[in-house]
């Protein structure tokens, strides 16, 4: 319950006799289907073999069975691969993933009417436009009108290349029309959102009122480790007529640095997200709650409010009456670090023909702290560092920081008692 303190309930769930489900699985995809949720790919318990074992979990009776699909059609196993529920046909769409030797592209329709697979790639006969081969990307059912329906994918890894920013539509039609699938790259205006893969993606709202979320994600451009996740969030202005605009989220909270994650919208003024891996370690932090207005971008300044795993501590205290969050925790700016690459040519050229230990890394966190920055990337290992614009607003940690201005007090053995520590350090 929003509001109040976040609490998890285990479900017990059945199956039907005889069934040895479900499978216990990794990186799947999972949509919900009406009454059913619907289960399919992933990576076995000993994350090397790709599955396909389509399951469904109905959500009245909690019940698992396996998913009895007629002809001998059906995608083949990989994981990472995303799916879509269009509740006017009662279809899903499945799409894209990674088999352990390559990227996939091929889309597939699953008639839960007759429960029935369709190879829409199969009938790309004439060459048509078709994304590449791509897998940890996500994708969204956008319900553009009455009659139409679009699937939007974005970003992931595409093979040979790399993380992407790309943004697909994927037009339906009825099944059984051999032009049921048709595809087509969508071009907006304007700042967009960085290469990325293993992000999380939401919608919200319909036809000309629809909000894409995108939230978090990773990206081998930026190195490796903590240095790799992407602090940031976007939403795109969904528009009939061609005008659709991204734009950045000024989300303020701790939350973001993660990939791999799972995120729902429930409205146009509250996101949750859960788990993920900060490139170090997998995220065990509670439920995130962002809470805003996702229509007007210029008010989306709230804050998180988290459960810790195994607290009854409310950590953040919803106010409706004033449209706001009191934070009880310690938050800071959702940013991009800054990185070597934007500092100013003749700034880097000094920085790179200095004879000084870490001349470079030093001008980077200096011209972070003079933009008021709260983390740079470090040039030599790729992890992010805090600067002391972040450490000033908090105690001496004792993790000895780089850039402790308090002169490492708490760190133990090391009490170097230093005031007012410049930022040339």
């Amino acid at each position: 319950k929003l509001g109040s303190v976040p609490t998890w309930e285990k479900l017990s769930c059945g199956k039907i006799a005889g069934e040895d489900v479900p499978t216990n699985r990794s990186n799947h995809a999972m949509v919900t289907c009406g009454e059913h949720i619907l289960v399919f790919g992933g990576w076995s318990i000993d994350n090397m073999t790709p599955l396909s074992h389509c399951e469904i979990l109905h959500s009245d009776s909690l019940c698992w069975t396996h998913c009895s699909t007629r002809g001998s059609l059906e995608p083949s196993a990989r994981g990472n691969p995303t799916l879509v529920y269009r509740e006017k046909f009662n279809t899903v769409a499945f799409f894209g993933g990674w088999n352990g030797a390559h990227a996939l592209n091929d889309l597939w329709f699953l008639d839960m009417n007759s429960w029935a697979w369709h190879d829409m790639t199969a009938k790309n006969t004439d060459g048509g436009y078709w994304p590449r081969p791509r897998t940890d990307h996500t994708s969204v059912l956008w319900e553009r009108d009455q009659e139409a329906d679009v699937m939007l994918v974005f970003g992931g890894n595409i093979e040979g290349q790399g993380p992407c920013a790309e943004l697909w539509a994927m037009y339906f039609n009825e099944i059984g029309d051999s032009n049921c699938a048709t595809w087509h790259m969508m071009t907006v205006n304007g700042p967009r959102p960085p290469a990325r893969t293993s992000h999380a993606s939401a919608i919200v709202g319909k036809d000309d009122n629809a909000q894409m979320i995108v939230v978090g994600g990773t990206s081998s451009d930026r190195g490796t480790g903590p240095g790799s996740m992407l602090c940031d969030a976007w939403i795109l202005n969904l528009n009939n007529d061609g005008t659709s605009v991204w734009r950045r989220l000024n989300w303020n909270t701790d939350g973001l640095n993660r990939c791999r994650h799972s995120m729902a919208a429930v409205d146009f003024d509250t996101v949750l997200w859960w788990g993920g891996y900060d490139g170090d370690n997998v995220v065990s932090d509670g439920i995130g709650i962002w809470k805003g207005d996702v229509s007007d971008v210029g008010t989306c300044d709230s804050v998180l409010g988290r459960s810790e795993k195994g607290s009854k501590k409310t950590l953040a205290t919803m106010n409706t009456k004033e449209g706001k969050i009191k934070s009880m925790q310690e938050r800071w700016q959702a940013e991009i670090p800054m990185r070597e690459e934007d500092l100013p040519p003749e700034t880097l050229e000094k920085a790179k023909c200095s004879r000084l230990p870490g001349a470079i890394y030093k001008a980077i966190h200096r011209y972070a702290a003079e933009h008021d920055r709260n983390t740079y990337i470090d040039p030599a290992s790729g992890y992010s560092v805090f600067t002391t614009v972040y450490l000033k607003r908090r105690p001496c940690c004792g993790n000895g920081c780089r850039h402790c201005p308090h002169g490492y007090i708490n760190v133990p053995g090391q009490k170097k008692l230093i005031e007012n520590k410049d930022l040339e350090w």
